[in-house]
C-alpha cells in the first residue's frame, strides 16, 4: 500500500507540472520573427553609417595634428585620408568647409547619412565634425 501511494503522488506531481508549462504558440513566435527581423534590417543598415562616421573621426583627428598653408593643401590631405580609409566614394574633400582664423583655419563637415529601411521609409542621423589646423 506505501507502495501505491508513492506512485500516485509522484503520477500527480507529473501531471501538475506538465500543465503548468507552456511554449510559445504560433502567433507569438510568428510576431517575435518580426520584431527580431526589424531589428536585424536596422542594424544592418545604421551600423555602416557609423562606421563612415568613425573614418571621418579618425581623419578629423589626424588634421588636427598637422599644419598647413593654404585650403587647397588642406584638400589634399583630406582627400589622401579618405582614398586610405576607402571612404572617398562617400565623402568628397570638396564639401568640407574650410575657414581661415587666426592662426590656422577651422575645418567643418556636417552631414546626414541616411540608411534606407524599406520602400520610402529612410532613417536618417546627423555627424557633426570640427578641428583646427594651423598653419
Amino acid at each position: 500500500m506505501e507502495r501505491t501511494v508513492a506512485m500516485e503522488t509522484s503520477d500527480r506531481s507529473r501531471g501538475m507540472a506538465g500543465r503548468g508549462e507552456r511554449g510559445m504558440s504560433l502567433v507569438g513566435l510568428i510576431i517575435a520573427a518580426i520584431v527580431l527581423g526589424f531589428a536585424a534590417l536596422v542594424v544592418m543598415q545604421v551600423v555602416p553609417l557609423y562606421i563612415a562616421d568613425q573614418k571621418l573621426t579618425t581623419i578629423f583627428k589626424s588634421l588636427g595634428e598637422e599644419s598647413a598653408a593654404s585650403p587647397g593643401e588642406i584638400r589634399r590631405m583630406i582627400g589622401k585620408r579618405l582614398d586610405i580609409n576607402e571612404a572617398d566614394d562617400r565623402f568628397d574633400p570638396k564639401d568640407f568647409d574650410i575657414r581661415p582664423v587666426s592662426g590656422g583655419f577651422d575645418v567643418t563637415y556636417n552631414y546626414d547619412g541616411r540608411a534606407r529601411l524599406f520602400g520610402n521609409l529612410s532613417l536618417v542621423a546627423a555627424f557633426k565634425h570640427h578641428t583646427r589646423v594651423s598653419n
